[in-house]
């Protein structure tokens, strides 16, 4: 039989180790509780709030009930809590037409030049002030938070009433900081919640923004925005509403709202006298598309159903909706004439006709008009002709048979139906290096129409008849119509993209880096130049390591830019960020100036636009340099793990840090040994989301 002796040394051992972990976790008493109730392995970060009740008593100060468990629903202490901040208000449903909003019971003075308050200060919903000074301990796993401001007397208990919270927890394991926000609904009077206002989701703010992070970053719920961004709240220094429908409307439509047209620029002074200037802002697809932030929530469709004076007016607010006699000048008179509020603004504006401005035809995108065709390419076959031997030098002739559809499916019989159609070959498909071009209305090779929609071309140009690498094969195009008298013109919607080799190898395509639909999360439908071009795998055949501006580029305006698809679209979607700025010339001279573009989401979540496992160290040994010259004269030839980081973190020392790691000569990069999978300074470890 084993013995297990317990010796005064033992002893003295665990009373150190007991003593050391009451210096390390004191004030941490929760810790100390999951230790106790499953070992070091039950800590857990995190924090979740739950609104266990609400009530209001006879002193008219409300009461919240609530718990804090982290993670992994264990109770956290209050002495972990570093703020506790509750907000409550009424659903204030109005009777003419308007959509219902939270009115909050507490408001402040919004007076930032802190001098005396003369009466026309604006006022701006708040939070109650007993933080947490109003928690208590229940000793039951619970806590009663007390509100310092009394509702008014008469407030009504049958009514829709909202409470949310900003809540931050400080983990002394990790030494981070957890947010957390709730918002939960009642009735004062016990009965059943059957109104609500949930236009928009916090999910659907996310696909673009990757996580809402406003007034230092802890308030990231919607239903915690609107509480605070109400009808009763206004910039006292700009003038403007901070209401949330109005102000959010305005922010998205940026350079397009009438009034910034005309030469008002849009502003909100926030924290400090910072002028948030969104004048600037350009919306990453067409501002008409009001799904984009309206789905993916109880009330949605509101917009369709009940469209209001706010709500329009906040996009189109250059609308008078006063006595016509009164407009202001530049201001364009509503065409029904005065609308003293919102009542019938549903008779005119129903989502579809018949009606005399039906919401969903005004607001129709290019691609939903319906005298919009539509196209599509798509290469069905390649064939290859090898030069005769005593022709080697003239290279392989490349031939494909394409189709070209409306976009019912019907077919083209003509091409000269379309305003430009293009194919494009493309190689080595690891690394794009070389590529051409052909118009197909103007073709220099051969055409050969089968007067079924299907067409067959010879390309005048040739490719090395020894390669061994893939190629690729694609094409471009656009049809033009008229739509109430203006010309539009519609992209392709296919590619036709197609890779082929010159020998019976199978074709290797080229990597998938990012993806069409990532894209098209934030921009819809992408199609660029003059809307003839589609697909991230079209468009890499052209942005290639050493395609530069040169050609549009002004002559006093050399060196030229790098249009390398990795360091442009880093670089524009960095925009602001950039210590440096990107401009580059484009389609007759015309210079693009990214350096203010505001990237919506977090440019340090790789996740947003690249692939899984596409963005980690070391690269694929396929990446090649970003090669810049102008003439003969190299102005920039960048490693290819250098360009990658560098067209976002762009300042001079992270620069000289990537050039000091490199052999520039001998084309190593050795940024892999602290900066790959599972090294102190993993590209995942360092650009993972705080808490």
């Amino acid at each position: 039989m084993n013995t297990h002796r317990f010796s005064c040394r033992n002893s003295f051992t665990v009373l150190i180790a007991v003593a050391v972990m009451g210096l390390l976790f004191s004030g941490c008493p929760s810790i100390i509780n999951n230790i106790l109730q499953g070992g070091p392995a039950s800590l857990a970060n995190g924090l979740v709030i739950e609104v266990i009740s609400v009530s209001i008593p006879e002193d008219l100060r409300p009461v919240v009930i609530f718990t804090i468990k982290d993670s992994k629903n264990k109770d956290v202490a209050l002495s972990e809590l570093t703020d506790a901040r509750f907000i409550l208000g009424y659903l204030d449903e109005p009777e003419t037409g308007s959509t219902a909003r939270y009115i909050s019971y507490i408001t402040r003075i919004e007076n930032p030049d802190g001098q005396p308050n003369t009466g026309d200060e604006a006022v701006q919903s708040n939070y109650d002030s007993a933080r947490l000074g109003g928690v208590t301990d229940n000793g039951d796993g619970t806590y009663t938070y007390k509100f310092a401001a009394a509702v008014p007397a008469n407030y009504d208990a049958g009514a829709t009433h909202q409470i949310a919270g900003q809540f931050t927890r400080l983990y002394p394991v990790d030494g981070q900081v957890y947010p957390y926000n709730m918002a939960e609904t009642f009735l004062p009077d016990g009965g059943d919640v059957t109104a609500t206002r949930e236009i928009v989701s916090t999910e659907t703010c996310n696909t673009c923004h990757t996580r809402l992070e406003f007034h230092g970053g802890n308030r990231r719920e919607v239903q915690l925005c609107i509480m605070c961004h109400s009808t009763q709240s206004s910039d006292g220094q700009s003038g403007n509403s901070v209401d949330f429908a109005e102000m959010i409307h305005k922010i998205h439509m940026g350079e397009e709202l009438p009034s910034v047209q005309d030469g008002t620029p849009y502003q909100i002074i926030g924290f400090g006298n910072s002028v948030n200037d969104y004048s600037t802002v350009v919306f990453s697809q067409d501002i008409r598309n009001c799904e984009v932030c309206h789905t993916n929530a109880p009330q949605a469709d509101v917009f369709l159903t009940n469209p209001t004076k706010a709500g329009c007016a906040s996009c189109h607010d250059r609308t008078w909706f006063g006595n016509p006699d009164l407009a202001p000048e530049g201001w364009e008179v509503h065409v029904a004439g005065e609308q003293v509020n919102d009542s019938l603004c549903s008779q005119c504006h129903k989502p579809t006709g018949p009606a005399p401005s039906p919401i969903l035809e005004a607001h129709r995108l290019v691609s939903e008009l319906p005298e919009n065709p539509g196209l599509a390419l798509n290469v069905l076959e390649v064939v290859t002709t090898p030069p005769t031997p005593e022709k080697q030098a003239e290279g392989t002739q490349i031939t494909i048979t394409f189709a070209a559809l409306y976009g019912d499916g019907s077919p083209v019989l003509a091409l000269n139906a379309l305003n430009s159609i293009t194919a494009r070959i493309g190689y080595p498909a690891a690394e794009y290096e070389t590529t051409f071009g052909e118009s197909l209305l103007t073709p220099a090779g051969t055409l050969v129409n089968n007067n079924d929609g299907t067409y067959v071309y010879t390309f005048a140009g040739t490719v090395p008849s020894d390669s061994t690498d893939t190629f690729a094969v694609g094409m471009e195009g656009r049809i033009a119509f008229t739509h109430d008298e203006t010309t539009f013109r519609q992209g392709t919607s296919t590619n036709g993209l197609m890779y082929f080799t010159l020998n019976e190898e199978e074709p290797e395509p080229r990597r998938e880096v990012v993806s069409d639909a990532k894209c098209n999360v934030c921009h819809n439908d992408l199609h660029l130049h003059g809307a003839n071009r589609v697909g991230v795998q079209y468009c890499v055949v052209c942005h290639n390591p050493s395609m530069t501006d040169v050609s549009r580029r002004p002559g006093d305006q050399l060196p030229p830019e790098t249009v390398n698809f990795k360091d442009m679209i880093h670089r524009i979607h960095s925009g602001a960020e950039l210590e440096n700025g990107y401009l580059v010339y484009g389609f007759g001279n015309t210079l693009h100036d990214y350096s203010n573009v505001g990237f919506p989401g977090k440019r340090e979540s790789c996740a947003v636009c690249h692939e899984e496992g596409t963005y980690e160290l070391p690269v694929t040994e396929d990446a090649l340099s970003t090669f810049v010259v102008n003439g003969e004269e190299v102005v920039r030839d960048v490693l290819p793990e250098r360009a990658a980081c560098t067209t976002c973190h762009d300042s001079l020392l992270a620069n000289v840090h990537a050039i000091v790691m490199s052999d520039i000569g001998g084309g190593v990069e050795t940024c892999a040994v602290c900066h790959g999978p599972g090294k102190d300074f993993d590209v995942e470890k360092v650009h993972a989301l705080a808490p």
